[in-house]
């Protein structure tokens, strides 16, 4: 008899150490197993709260939702939530686009890029891709052309380019799918280049910035000023505003403490002048 006691005993052991193992797999929140979330097979990230296992029930943050797409509208005087989700009907060439994801994030890899990510929200489904920024800003224009590559003939329409600095993110860029699949038809010279970065939106990160809705209409930036150099021709034109800006651009950078050339701006800018007028010889355009 006293055998038998034993072997319940050494049973009903296992079975608790088992129930344990389960409950402690991501980690324990105040005594609650951590449940972790997953939306298309993407884990939705916890931030103060975990989604947990309470009284046999999963319980999730309303605020993981949100990374879901869904719309999340608190009153605080009724204490009621007013839950909205998109309507995504995901046609078979969004499915098909979704497999190639895992083969995109080992291209992106190419480019400094990571964190391909296919989102979806109350307007549809757009790209997110992380791009690290380098020390030559002429290489993360490039990186971010290349990248912009995953939009043509792709069911979505836009792309959120996260520009990362010290492992944070300073500028959001959003690249339209119908601009891009024009620049892979085009020449890609340095005109047509120029023609396809005019129609990114670039955001500054700061405590307003929303990115969320990657169509919601941008307020259209200040224009930089334009040299007064003496140049004609539409062409001749064009190449003295896509170097000014380069320029202008680089200055603002370094005002911003942004510059990737900090330590050697004047002789940055002098080479920046030194290949406009290279270019603007070429096509036979005036430098004075």
């Amino acid at each position: 008899m006293k055998k038998k006691k034993v072997m319940v005993f050494m049973l009903s052991f296992f079975c608790l150490a088992g129930v344990v193992h389960a409950a402690g797999l991501h980690g324990d929140y105040k005594g609650a197993p951590i449940v972790k979330v997953l939306f298309g097979g993407k884990e939705l990230q916890a931030e103060d709260v975990p989604a947990t296992i309470q009284d046999g029930r999963t319980v999730v943050p309303l605020y993981l939702l949100k990374q879901a797409g869904a719309s999340v509208t608190w009153d605080a005087e009724k204490y009621t939530v007013d839950l909205a989700f998109p309507q995504v009907k995901e046609d078979n060439a969004m499915k098909d686009f979704a497999a190639t994801i895992p083969s995109l994030n080992e291209k992106a890899k190419e480019y400094q890029g990571k964190n391909v990510q296919l989102i979806y929200n109350e307007y549809g489904a757009y790209l997110k891709v992380d791009l690290e920024m380098s020390n030559d800003s002429s290489a993360d224009k490039d990186h971010t052309i290349a990248l912009s590559d995953f939009l043509v003939n792709s069911p979505v329409d836009s792309m959120i380019v996260s520009i990362i600095h010290n492992n944070s993110v300073t500028n959001f860029v959003t690249v339209k799918r119908s601009n891009a699949e024009e620049y892979s038809k085009s020449s890609k010279d340095n005109l047509a280049e120029y023609h396809f970065m005019k129609t990114w939106n670039s955001q500054r990160v700061d405590n307003t910035t929303d990115v969320s809705v990657p169509n919601k209409p941008q307020p259209t930036p200040t224009p930089l000023p334009v040299s007064n150099s003496a140049i004609t021709g539409p062409r001749c034109h064009e190449i003295a505003v896509l170097y000014t800006e380069q320029i202008n651009n680089e200055v603002n950078q370094y005002n911003a403490n942004l510059s990737n050339h900090s330590g050697d701006l004047t002789g940055y800018v002098d080479k920046l002048k030194e290949n406009m007028k290279k270019a603007l010889k070429e096509f036979n355009c005036p430098v004075d």
